[in-house]
């Protein structure tokens, strides 16, 4: 068990145990977000989701990852379900150079993707609203097909929001999608200093946004999946093994090392198109 646990948590720390390519900024802040997604369950009953985010924000570059991630935390937990359940992905965002670079891990492999900065065309308002001691003023704009309402706040100066939301006259310290599936709430803020990095992995399979948006959404939002997650894999690519923590079952990859659910939630994508 110990052993099986041990190789989640390098599947969950990703490029931690990689080499490092590249330092593209040094961060003055940390960012923590909570993340929640409503979905519904195998047998169709509603559920909420949560994860909580760190985001590392620096003047050319930010980061967001997990907190798990962030604090080199891989005991088993619904947490660490839930980054899987949700489909988490860690957002590079290079400032400088215009880039974003995604890393997600989909059993049996890890995706890495660069897309072209993104510019949302933010409509801003006069609306204002109090959140976590923050004057926060409210913005609407759309991104990769989805509207979002975001309230961002002047106080912190800086573009930086969670995930792939960016762009507005100081952080966004909330921002929930049109059809209330998706919320990111900022719990807290820490001043302190951090290496941004980008680490290359050759290992990693490399394909575009729109190519992996399509792979999850042929594959996870096959109505078979939420019951049976493995559906997809094909027999023989690796050795699932079983394993039992506090109750809730989940497979790990003998050779990958990477988690796999039992059950999972109904697929619910960030992103449209």
């Amino acid at each position: 068990m110990k052993k099986i646990l041990t190789m989640i948590a390098f599947a969950l720390s990703l490029s931690m145990q990689a080499q490092t390519n590249k330092t593209l900024d040094n961060s003055s802040m940390t960012v923590f977000y909570e993340y929640t997604m409503r979905t519904q369950d195998e047998n169709g009953q509603n559920v909420t989701d949560s994860l909580r985010l760190a985001l590392q924000v620096g003047t050319h570059a930010t980061y967001c990852t997990t907190v798990l991630s962030y604090n080199h935390d891989g005991r088993a937990s619904q947490e660490m379900m839930n980054v899987f359940m949700m489909h988490h992905q860690n957002v590079l965002t290079d400032v400088a150079n215009k880039e974003v670079i995604c890393i997600e891990t989909i059993y049996p492999y890890r995706y890495e993707t660069h897309e072209t900065l993104a510019e949302i065309k933010w409509e801003l308002t006069n609306d204002t609203m109090s959140i976590a001691d923050l004057l926060c003023h409210r913005a609407t704009g759309e991104l990769y097909g989805k509207r979002w309402t975001a309230w961002y706040s002047e106080d912190i100066p800086t573009s930086a929001g969670p995930w792939k939301l960016r762009g507005l006259p100081g952080l966004i310290v909330k921002a929930e999608d049109a059809e209330g599936i998706h919320c990111f709430s900022l719990y807290e803020t820490k001043n302190e200093e951090k290496k941004i990095e980008y680490v290359a992995h050759p290992d990693y399979l490399k394909v575009s946004r729109k190519q992996l948006m399509a792979f999850k959404k042929k594959t996870f939002g096959n109505a078979r999946y939420p019951k049976e997650p493995t559906y997809y894999v094909a027999k023989g690519a690796d050795d699932l093994g079983e394993v039992n923590v506090n109750g809730t079952v989940f497979y790990v990859g003998m050779n990958s090392h990477m988690l796999v659910l039992q059950k999972s939630h109904v697929y619910q994508p960030l992103e449209l198109k």
